[in-house]
């Protein structure tokens, strides 16, 4: 009888150590750590954007959206001394995806203090386009590759107007082109209306409205009877992307943390 007491001790010990992985060996950098979500809101004329439903541009032309994405990365906060400041997770590329609710936000840790603006490409850098197809946000999974030009679509506008000529009276807007004079990659930088206080322990929430408007008018007048399409790198695309670069028109800084 006293033989079996050191063995059911061996075996618990046994069993304690071999649970024990399972918790006290977890790797920390497995685990997500943010203090900043960034949420992109769609909006056409101030509306919130709702995929099928029709609206006007500023040409007085009835259309509506089926898809609206676009990429961007080397997102950077600005200190309230003008130094631009960056995360590790932040200089990788994000796709925003206003047809999937849970691809139109992005979660980052930044260093605490205050911040007065951000700042981020969009589209993709030349450097990335000339490398091929890559992983993560960057596959071309996700349709954003031009598996026939070596690149990728900075951003893409996809829907229906009767001002259309194209089959179906599509309109297709497929944004791209990183080699000069004809490059869409944009520097975006939006002030915040009052500063960014990131606190330890403390998560914060960002709202930026992108409007789909600036696409059709800006810098260049897009009308869709004129120009219902556009899926090359070039001239045209650089118009468009030099008028929807400034689709976004409000930075909204506000608190998650109760």
């Amino acid at each position: 009888m006293n033989r079996l007491i050191p063995y059911h001790l061996l075996l618990l010990l046994v069993c304690i150590v071999l649970m024990a992985p399972t918790t006290a060996h977890r790797n920390p950098s497995q685990e997500k750590h943010f203090n900043l979500i960034i949420h992109f809101k769609a909006v056409v004329n101030g509306q919130p954007l709702v995929i099928g439903k029709n609206y006007t541009n500023p040409f007085n032309e009835t259309f509506s959206v089926e898809k609206f994405k676009f990429y961007i990365g080397n997102i950077g906060l600005a200190d309230l001394n003008g130094r631009v400041k960056y995360s590790y997770e932040s200089r990788d590329y994000f796709l925003i995806d206003f047809t999937d609710s849970g691809a139109t936000t992005v979660k980052l840790s930044f260093t605490p203090g205050g911040y007065q603006n951000i700042s981020f490409l969009l589209g993709v850098d030349s450097a990335h386009n000339v490398n091929g197809a890559q992983t993560g946000a960057l596959d071309p999974a996700r349709g954003m590759f031009w598996t026939w030009n070596s690149g990728y679509v900075a951003a893409k506008l996809e829907g229906r107007s009767s001002q259309s000529n194209q089959p179906g009276h599509a309109i297709t807007y497929h944004i791209g082109g990183y080699r000069s004079p004809n490059n869409v990659a944009k520097e975006i930088n939006l002030s915040f209306p009052k500063n960014l206080e990131i606190r330890p322990g403390e998560i914060n929430g960002l709202n930026i409205i992108a409007d789909v408007s600036a696409w059709f008018a800006g810098t260049y007048p897009i009308p869709i009877k004129e120009i219902p399409t556009c899926t090359t790198p070039g001239e045209l695309a650089k118009k468009i992307s030099d008028n929807y670069m400034k689709m976004f028109t409000e930075a909204e800084v506000y608190s998650l943390t109760n």
